[in-house]
């Protein structure tokens, strides 16, 4: 008997937590709120920079860290083999983001590089947004380690 998750065509099976089908749903959701209610997001990607071969027990542990430091209205999503995706909304600027980001790098305890796009004044657009957010966590990872750093970087 199999201690894993079924697989879920919106879930990742391994953390349980929604995919980057899921997320993109998510986000573009986030996006059109924020349009509404003349606010703003951020997309945050989270790579476990410190590994070179994560195991699945890793990534669990760190799913569920993670889960732990955001706030009830946050999506976390699995976005790649070592890497985790966030939505926060309802920001306005990059002070509004610090309090968690810190909070998830305490609560890690481990290596990590973070990157952040905000919307709407990084990006206008989900694919933007990721792409900024991409190019602002390699520079997390250049500088080294448990670093976040906001688009443009």
């Amino acid at each position: 008997m199999s201690t894993q998750p079924a697989p879920s065509e919106y879930h990742d099976a391994l953390t349980e937590l929604p995919n980057r089908r899921l997320l993109d749903d998510r986000l573009k959701q986030a996006l059109h709120l924020a349009q509404r209610r003349d606010t703003g997001i951020a997309l945050a990607l989270v790579d476990l920079a410190g590994f070179t071969k994560v195991d699945d027990q890793t990534l669990r542990e760190a799913a569920r860290r993670l889960a732990r430091g955001l706030r009830k209205a946050d999506t976390l999503a699995r976005w790649g083999a070592a890497e985790f995706a966030i939505v926060l909304t309802d920001v306005r600027a990059e002070a509004d983001c610090r309090p968690v980001l810190e909070r998830l790098i305490a609560a890690l305890d481990m290596d990590v590089a973070i990157g952040i796009s905000l919307y709407p004044a990084d990006a206008g657009d989900t694919q933007a947004l990721e792409r900024n957010a991409d190019a602002a966590r390699s520079r997390a990872r250049q500088l080294g380690r448990r670093q976040y750093r906001f688009y443009p970087g």
